[in-house]
């Protein structure tokens, strides 16, 4: 399977769920947590190798949110606090 990330204009996202599903929060030590089965699908739905991807986490988990969040917003869904603190660099 293919390690390179997808052109994010056209990643593919999991029918059937919401940007809320993969329950984005914040950890003690100022780290993120989300629902990494829901991270497996889109990986597997776009071709990513899901071991490789947890190898290094950041770069794709960074776009799948980014993606996954503008989507949401531009569907009328309300913004996420902590989505919204990440853009801002907090």
């Amino acid at each position: 399977m293919a390690s390179a990330l997808p052109n994010p204009l056209t990643l593919k996202l999991p029918d059937g769920h919401i940007f809320e599903d993969l329950k984005l929060r914040r950890c003690a030590d100022d780290a993120i947590d989300l629902d990494m089965d829901l991270v497996k699908k889109v990986c597997q739905l776009n071709g990513l190798d899901f071991d490789k991807v947890l190898a290094n986490p950041g770069p794709v988990v960074s776009t799948i949110l980014t993606v996954w969040y503008k989507s949401h917003l531009a569907e009328g869904g309300d913004p996420d606090p902590l989505m919204e603190a990440l853009k801002q660099g907090n």
